[in-house]
């Protein structure tokens, strides 16, 4: 966008005021454009390996931590809908043809204690912060806060209870539950990244980890109507593109989900890939004419038998177009 036309856009939101909160579908696209910024990276945003471990610039104690790589999840994140946003915006379209590679942690309250963030992003790239600055300079919506954390200036909007720290080459992005602002800024030691996940995700276009698993997954599986227990070690998931065999047409590409979970050792992950062999005989009919959000998430994690790799349980599902996940998606949504 030219100077002078972001220069009207912010006279014209000056002249805005009183008039009350905006829609939330263009305090998302601001967010957006300070989430997803221009980058000439390939690779998530690291922090300086420790004893050979790499480390990601985000908080730890999150539920999940994700990682997308938007050339490839273009179409998943094109198909997404929040709240009104339209993907086709010319907005979005832009923002989406700068962005290469983003890493966000979600967060969960701790007992009684509340999360001190609901999510974090970091990314790196070259952004326009002076511009960037200068627009929220003039918007009503956003305020100036100075980081307890770091010492920093970042920029706070109590309608979207979403903060934005940036410079020419990095951006942070925390999101909280209440009117209090989560700060951007993190300076602790960072969130160290499992041992076997950058092996997983490579060529995927989005992928993740959860971290205290065992709970997360039986809760899932006791949702599905399986009663199973997996005391899941670890548990890595990933969508990556589909590559069309012979005789598959159709332009619009594909995609096929992976999960894979560690456990105590070979013999119970193949005790494990029999029961879920057998839950998938009985339950199969019944998950694919069901209609809740679990059976449908049922139905496409038992499309394939679950197969046993040394300590792993491996499961693999058929191939699905964006729409079909982005739907599965808004059926567990809030």
């Amino acid at each position: 966008m030219k100077m002078e036309d972001e220069l009207k856009m912010a006279q014209t939101e000056q002249r805005r005021r009183g008039r009350g909160v905006p829609p939330l579908p263009h305090l998302f696209l601001a967010f957006m454009a300070a989430l997803l910024l221009p980058s000439c990276q390939t690779a998530p945003p690291l922090m300086p390996e420790r004893n050979g471990e790499a480390f990601i610039p985000l908080e730890p104690g999150g539920l999940a931590y994700i990682f997308v790589d938007v050339g490839q999840a273009r179409p998943l994140l094109e198909a997404l809908s929040f709240r009104g946003m339209d993907a086709s915006d010319r907005h979005v379209q832009r923002i989406l043809d700068s962005t290469d590679f983003a890493i966000a942690a979600v967060y969960m309250e701790q007992g009684s204690e509340p999360a001190r963030a609901r999510f974090r992003l970091a990314a790196q790239g070259s952004y326009p912060s002076g511009r960037a600055r200068m627009a929220m300079r003039c918007s009503r919506h956003w305020s100036g806060r100075r980081s307890q954390a770091s010492g920093g200036r970042f920029w706070h909007s109590a309608a979207a209870m979403i903060s934005v720290a940036m410079s020419r080459g990095e951006a942070r992005v925390s999101s909280s539950l209440c009117a209090e602002p989560a700060d951007p800024f993190y300076s602790g030691p960072g969130t160290r990244i499992p041992g076997g996940f950058e092996e997983f995700r490579g060529g995927a276009a989005i992928a993740g980890w959860l971290e205290d698993p065992r709970p997360r997954i039986n809760g899932i599986l006791a949702q599905m109507g399986l009663r199973i227990e997996i005391p899941a070690e670890q548990f890595f998931a990933g969508i990556s593109r589909h590559a069309p065999g012979a005789g598959e047409g159709g332009d619009a590409p594909r995609y096929v989900g992976r999960i894979q979970i560690q456990v105590a050792n070979p013999l119970l992950a193949r005790n494990l890939s029999i029961a879920l062999f057998v839950a998938r005989g009985l339950i199969a009919s019944a998950a694919g004419a069901g209609d809740s959000a679990a059976e449908a998430l049922a139905s496409i994690l038992l499309a394939n038998p679950a197969t046993a790799t040394g300590r792993y349980l491996q499961i693999r599902t058929d191939p699905m177009a964006a729409e079909e996940i982005t739907q599965l998606f808004g059926r567990f949504s809030p």
